[in-house]
């Protein structure tokens, strides 16, 4: 883990939450919105895929790109974000336990099988990269803090701004180098996620400035919308625009949830997501299985206008999300999060709950 002084351990643990129940529910949240969000950017591949190729057009390209503007490059931020968090969770824990580091190495192997399976069923994966992102970030979590924050902050924004300048500019970098820039960004996300964590993000104690975080990136979003919409609806650029300055409103999503969710209408509107955010890993597997076999039964019947695939996007989170509460209501985990749990510790833990507690333990996150 990143070496702290005396004085910075100290000053972390007053950081950590009066209850971890509440941090934990916050993550499960925002990674159930980011789940949803990932499916509504996924659409047009699933589209895609199924034969509509067409390039939208009138209406249609108004609401994709305002999709775009919305979601893309955004929930894969906050995912990987997430994932960051999840990761020095995880490391922690480990820690505090005692584990040998292999359990989180086993965790992350089983990870990037699950990507590559999800890739052979037809789907856009992230899981098999964030797995070995993943591994190379574990040797990162060693450095100093300060030389881990500096790369971190670097790996998430100069891919970004070269990528940019590249697309609407006069640079022009070697091809090969774009799929290498694209993993050093998700590092980055991770590493950021990683590193606030440890700040205490999820906290209501924390010394992060969560509140002047939401304006900051409130206010840098305005312009970044602006000049998406300039570009053309539609266009490449726009496109580009939108998905290469996706970490600020993508900052903005998470300080916004995190201070909505400090309220009690935010926690009374939101508390559906908690479930679903619980078995993030089972949802995103079944949202490919989903849309390989639904999607083509609708354009064999004709064009899926950007409506009626918003349409099946609702009403595929809803069922995910009823199916979670339902599932949750009688076992401890999602199935494919079961799955990983036993292969990560290499033991069978108890799925189903005891009759007796299976009322309380529902309504825990």
């Amino acid at each position: 883990m990143i070496h702290e002084s005396p004085h910075a351990k100290s000053a972390a643990d007053r950081t950590q939450p009066s209850n971890p129940k509440d941090r934990i529910v916050s993550i499960h949240v925002i990674r159930g919105i980011a789940i949803a969000g990932i499916l509504l950017i996924n659409l047009g591949y699933f589209l895609s895929q199924a034969g509509q190729t067409e390039d939208p057009v009138g209406t249609d390209a108004v609401i994709w790109q305002v999709v775009d503007d919305i979601a893309l490059g955004k929930f894969h931020f906050v995912f990987a974000f997430l994932f960051g968090t999840g990761v020095h969770i995880f490391l922690s824990r480990l820690r505090a336990k005692h584990r040998s580091t292999w359990v989180y190495v086993r965790r992350m192997i089983i990870l990037i099988a699950a990507g590559i399976i999800n890739s052979a069923l037809g789907g856009i994966d992230v899981l098999a990269s964030y797995g070995v992102l993943a591994l190379l970030l574990l040797p990162l979590t060693r450095l100093p803090r300060w030389a881990f924050v500096i790369l971190g902050v670097a790996a998430a924004t100069v891919p970004d701004v070269l990528q940019l300048a590249s697309s609407l500019g006069d640079l022009d970098p070697p091809t090969l180098l774009f799929p290498i820039l694209s993993y050093v960004r998700t590092l980055g996300h991770m590493m950021l996620g990683f590193w606030l964590t440890g700040l205490g993000l999820y906290s209501a104690a924390t010394r992060i400035p969560v509140t002047g975080l939401f304006i900051l990136s409130l206010l840098g979003s305005v312009p970044i919308w602006i000049w998406t919409t300039a570009a053309g609806t539609g266009s490449t650029e726009a496109h580009e625009i939108a998905f290469r300055t996706a970490l600020v409103p993508g900052l903005m999503y998470i300080t916004g949830f995190i201070l909505l969710l400090r309220t009690r209408l935010g926690r009374k509107s939101l508390c559906f997501l908690r479930l679903y955010g619980r078995m993030a890993f089972s949802n995103y597997l079944g949202q490919t299985v989903v849309c390989v076999l639904v999607i083509p039964l609708l354009t064999a019947h004709g064009h899926v206008s950007a409506a009626a695939g918003l349409l099946v996007w609702a009403v595929i989170i809803i069922a995910q999300c009823a199916f979670s509460t339902v599932w949750l209501r009688f076992f401890r985990y999602g199935p494919l999060e079961w799955l990983w749990r036993c292969g990560t510790y290499w033991e069978l833990t108890p799925l189903r709950y005891a009759a007796e507690t299976r009322s309380e333990s529902a309504s825990q996150s």
